[in-house]
């Protein structure tokens, strides 16, 4: 309630008192006696009396129930939104191959991720959105310290090219030359090059080294080792501004969630970048540092640990060929996000 307001209720308080008075005044000319003319008077008194301290306490009762605006850090039954970037690291992996004539393992396979390089046309068109290792992550908070996130963490994977690596298994040579029939540019290069090089690949292997040329294989998780997630967490303030609209943080949460790879494989020169398959699950820890700006706006840079197992993932295209692997993984990642 406003000045402007208050000063009409006193406007119109002083208006009944006149009226009651100009009601009672009359009856004073038949009045016998001076002591009830003075009776009269002082009622009015007491009457006037009482209305205005009714009217402070109802302008007091409303100026003590209204709210004063949440703190950065009452987020109780609040939501948050957030989106980001990462670079991601790769333990080594053992992946397994199987399919029609073929069953074997190659052994410490490495990977790295695969940055788009920063390029205002691309992260910041929103038809493009996809092409760089991406975050978004949407935050519920069940009490001020405590809440659920739902996210997705689209990271690459992409096999070092070239590499030494030990070859355990069995590889027919027909399987080699069927796959030959399909090969891809990039193969057919390789193998009118060397054009002996796959025999290398024929029959049983117990471990001696090979290189990963183009012609054996492609392996990427390239548009992407998505990881699909459910958080439960914690964010502790650790400084807060007196006004209580600016805070620093320590955020941290532990989730899971199945794993969709859009997989580039490439075996024996044959294959595709297949479509979007649920290849496994993930497992991870994140923490963070936090900074909230007039309780709207916040910034965050975090780290991700976990551990991925890929037990189906598709490969060249034809509905019994697989692969299987499992690694871990450390992402680092930048977000900026708002307070709804």
């Amino acid at each position: 309630m406003n000045s402007n307001q208050t000063r009409n209720i006193k406007i119109s308080l002083n208006s009944f008192l006149y009226i009651l008075i100009f009601c009672f005044s009359p009856f004073s000319m038949f009045s016998e006696s001076q002591t009830k003319n003075t009776d009269r008077q002082e009622a009015v008194s007491l009457i006037r009396i009482n209305l205005e301290t009714r009217t402070e306490q109802v302008l007091s009762n409303h100026v003590e129930t209204k709210e004063p605006p949440k703190r950065v850090d009452q987020k109780k039954g609040t939501w948050s939104f957030q989106w980001g970037y990462n670079r991601d690291s790769y333990t080594q992996s053992d992946i397994n191959f199987h399919g029609p004539g073929y069953k074997f393992t190659l052994k410490d396979v490495v990977a790295k991720d695969k940055p788009e390089r920063f390029n205002p046309s691309v992260y910041l068109n929103p038809s493009l959105w996809e092409i760089p290792q991406y975050n978004f992550r949407l935050t519920y908070y069940f009490t001020d310290r405590f809440f659920l996130a739902f996210g997705q963490d689209h990271m690459k994977y992409v096999m070092s090219r070239g590499q030494a690596a030990n070859i355990y298994g069995y590889i027919d040579p027909f399987s080699i030359q069927r796959a030959h029939l399909g090969t891809s540019s990039e193969s057919a290069v390789y193998l009118y090059l060397f054009p002996d090089a796959y025999k290398k690949l024929e029959g049983y292997h117990n471990g001696e080294t090979i290189n990963v040329t183009p012609d054996f294989l492609k392996f990427e998780h390239t548009d992407g080792l998505n990881f699909l997630y459910m958080d439960v967490g914690t964010i502790q303030p650790i400084l807060i501004s007196s006004n209580g609209e600016n805070a620093l943080s320590f955020v941290a949460s532990v989730g899971a969630g199945p794993i969709i790879c859009r997989s580039d494989v490439r075996l024996f020169g044959e294959g595709k970048n297949n479509h979007f398959h649920a290849s496994g699950y993930g497992v991870s820890g994140y923490v963070a540092s936090r900074v909230d700006v007039y309780r709207f706006a916040f910034f965050e840079l975090g780290a991700k640990g976990g551990y991925i197992d890929l037990p189906n993932i598709l490969t060249n295209g034809h509905s019994k060929d697989r692969a299987s692997q499992n690694f871990g993984f450390l992402e680092l990642v930048v977000f900026g996000g708002v307070n709804l």
